[in-house]
């Protein structure tokens, strides 16, 4: 998939189509919206980032507790990330943004929804569901052109953790939050659990699992592969009673075997790579075996902190304290720069990180915070 193409079309074409549908709403049903005190149907929206997904389950849990299950709520997501909310919540209907038969649906339910919540920091498709679905929209208010979608929106506050900026939506519409003290587990069914029990069946030591990959638009994200090699080592020479595991897509399997070729005949019988071995709700099960999660800024980070696994995250060009492992404070994100993100997403600003500020992390330095947890 070409993100950069689909970006672009997002941001123009889908914008020119909310200028239109903007002004056709105000000529014709007037800029008023009803007050509602008591909605009957709320659609989510979240389109994009199997890791800002996971940091929006605390914020659709608390609007699922105010307002209760007697509720119909819906999802809007896409094939990129629609499976981690599959079994999260009772969700009536959950949309795929790629199957037209499912935007057909949507789109034959003009003002359907009582509340709309978008939880997209900038996709523009998202303000254009929101506005034709929707009789009140909510969303951050930090690009000019979406906020014609939204009657009810709040400044996206980008000093405080995502987590929390997820929370300030529904607040906005007076909806009572608590900071949550650990994030919402992935639910998994009794199925998943068969096959990872089999597989640790066979194994007598701890599980320090390692993620190696990161997403395909930022891959200086990635910390070097000479130095994860180091760090196995260490960990190896020091703790005689651990099993590795290098966890990644079947995409990726010849990258992480790469590192493995690395190790000696010793070290390599104390990892393992399970890349492809495993689906999302699998992983999710195995990680809640494992005693350390080590990974890059990306997915798998935020799915062993919401698996309650103590994590190392390796940060550059983001910053942790907006996109670290939740809880902060029981957890580690580690970045060693000058504070200034390359990437801004909620204003659509990906600039490439030159300085390439994750390989400023040593070996040493993980270590150290992986004694301290």
């Amino acid at each position: 998939m070409n993100v950069k193409l689909l970006r672009f079309f997002d941001r123009y074409i889908m914008g020119f189509f909310i200028l239109i549908l903007f002004w056709l709403k105000y000529f014709f049903l007037g800029k008023k919206e009803k007050i509602i005190h008591r909605p009957q149907k709320i659609l989510i929206i979240r389109l994009w980032a199997l890791g800002s997904s996971i940091l929006t389950f605390p914020m659709i849990k608390q609007l699922e507790d105010y307002y209760g299950k007697d509720v119909q709520y819906d999802l809007l997501a896409s094939s990129r990330n629609m499976w981690v909310f599959k079994h999260q919540w009772y969700f009536h209907a959950i949309y795929n943004l790629f199957s037209w038969k499912d935007i057909f649906n949507l789109l034959c339910g003009f003002k359907t929804y009582d509340i709309v919540v978008d939880a997209e920091e900038y996709f523009f498709v998202s303000a254009l569901f929101a506005l034709w679905t929707g009789k009140i929209t909510i969303w951050y208010t930090n690009i000019c052109v979406r906020n014609l979608a939204y009657n009810c929106g709040i400044m996206y506050n980008d000093k405080q953790h995502s987590l929390l900026t997820a929370l300030d939506l529904i607040q906005n519409i007076w909806v009572p939050c608590v900071i949550p003290q650990r994030m919402e587990p992935l639910k998994y069914s009794d199925k998943d659990t068969r096959k990872v029990d089999t597989f640790l069946s066979e194994i007598p030591w701890k599980l320090i699992c390692m993620h190696t990959g990161g997403a395909e638009t930022a891959k200086e994200r990635a910390w070097p592969t000479h130095k994860r090699v180091a760090l196995i080592k260490e960990l190896i020479k020091k703790h005689d009673d651990i099993l590795i595991i290098l966890s990644w897509t079947h995409f990726e399997k010849q990258v992480v075997q790469t590192i493995v070729d690395s190790l000696d005949d010793m070290e390599s019988k104390k990892v393992k790579n399970i890349c492809g071995m495993f689906n999302l709700y699998e992983f999710a099960y195995l990680l809640q075996k494992c005693t350390l999660m080590i990974s890059n800024d990306t997915w798998p980070m935020h799915l062993g902190a919401a698996m309650w696994v103590k994590t190392i995250g390796l940060f550059g060009p983001e910053l942790p304290n907006k996109f670290g492992p939740w809880p902060l404070d029981k957890n580690v994100g580690l970045y060693k720069w000058d504070g200034n993100a390359c990437i801004k997403v909620h204003l659509a600003i990906w600039r490439k990180d030159t300085h390439y500020w994750v390989d400023k992390i040593t070996v040493d330095d993980v270590l150290a915070h992986l004694h301290s947890l």
